[in-house]
């Protein structure tokens, strides 16, 4: 009786703690559970069980629709069903993207975007393509000519621009 009273309690525990991951911080809207993607590789980047120090680089986003912050949520790139995380993903509600790949090579916001997109809801679905800055300055290139860089702030906008664009973001030490 002991036993399948533990059991019954794990798993409303555990269906407490996946209801809770669906919500999404920031926004108050509901994100789709984890898990959607399969774990292939998806525009060349592979999801595996371990993350790397060969080639380790964060790079910061910040998503504007119509003048207001759109939150970049936890975890895209990260499936806990497969056991693995993509090369680029995300841990926190930050907007901090981190690229740990087991050597150098160019990732591009694309490749993120699409990430975003496998592994969750994907970014705002908007008609107009969005402009967007890297460091302050207005980039005029696709995103997947965009490659991500060190300590890079990357503000895309979609719709009417906010009130100031980021230049920067100060990353945590270490």
């Amino acid at each position: 009786m002991l036993q399948r009273l533990n059991k019954l309690t794990d798993g409303l525990l555990k269906i407490g703690l996946a209801a809770g991951l669906l919500l999404a911080p920031g926004a108050g809207r509901i994100a789709p559970a984890f898990g959607a993607a399969d774990g292939k590789p998806i525009g060349g980047i592979q999801c595996e069980r371990q993350e790397y120090g060969d080639f380790h680089i964060h790079a910061h986003l910040d998503i504007f629709v119509d003048g207001k912050p759109y939150a970049v949520p936890p975890q895209v790139g990260i499936i806990p069903a497969e056991k693995c995380l993509y090369w680029m993903h995300t841990h926190d509600g930050s907007g901090i993207i981190h690229i740990e790949a087991p050597k150098k090579r160019a990732f591009t916001l694309a490749q993120f975007f699409s990430i975003w997109k496998a592994t969750g809801e994907g970014a705002p679905a908007r008609k107009e393509a969005p402009k967007v800055f890297v460091n302050g300055k207005m980039v005029n290139r696709p995103l997947d000519k965009i490659e991500l860089g060190p300590l890079m702030e990357i503000v895309v906008v979609y719709g009417k621009e906010p009130a100031s664009v980021p230049s920067s973001y100060e990353f945590p030490k270490g």
